[in-house]
């Protein structure tokens, strides 16, 4: 049986792995967070531009005739996008015109909701703080 030496270049090499790991390893997981964080930012801006227009669509009804049905509905789909009551309810829920009772029709209705960036996140609670995620729908009252 032969016994295997190790070449002398080999043992100016130990540690080499160890250390090329502890410099790689920090930036392939702050990419890996930050492609997390990112993916989840833009899931969000999708999922207000669906309840906006979930809740243009509620308000442009004729028989709609209270700003609190169309809010609801917004609310709604906040619900099920962010999967969290705390998260949805940190939201601004905006519907202008106020009184929807006596909007005739023609007359345009904008929804819009917006909510900071920082409430929504889940890695880095802190990161974005003066970033606002903004999302409106405007539909012509039936």
């Amino acid at each position: 049986m032969r016994t295997r030496y190790r070449s002398p270049q080999s043992r100016h090499r130990r540690g080499a792995t160890a250390v090329e790991m502890a410099i790689v390893a920090p930036l392939f997981f702050l990419f890996t967070f930050a492609l997390v964080e990112f993916s989840r930012i833009s899931m969000v801006k999708q999922g207000l531009t669906d309840a906006t227009r979930a809740g243009c669509r509620e308000a442009i009804l004729a028989t709609t005739l209270n700003r609190k049905d169309a809010e609801s509905k917004v609310r709604d789909h906040l619900r099920a996008v962010l999967l969290n009551d705390a998260m949805a309810d940190r939201c601004h829920v905006s519907i202008s015109p106020g009184d929807l009772s006596s909007v005739e029709r023609g007359t345009e209705i904008t929804t819009s909701v917006e909510v900071n960036c920082s409430d929504i996140s889940w890695i880095a609670p802190r990161f974005g703080d003066d970033v606002m995620l903004r999302a409106k729908s405007t539909m012509k009252r039936e």
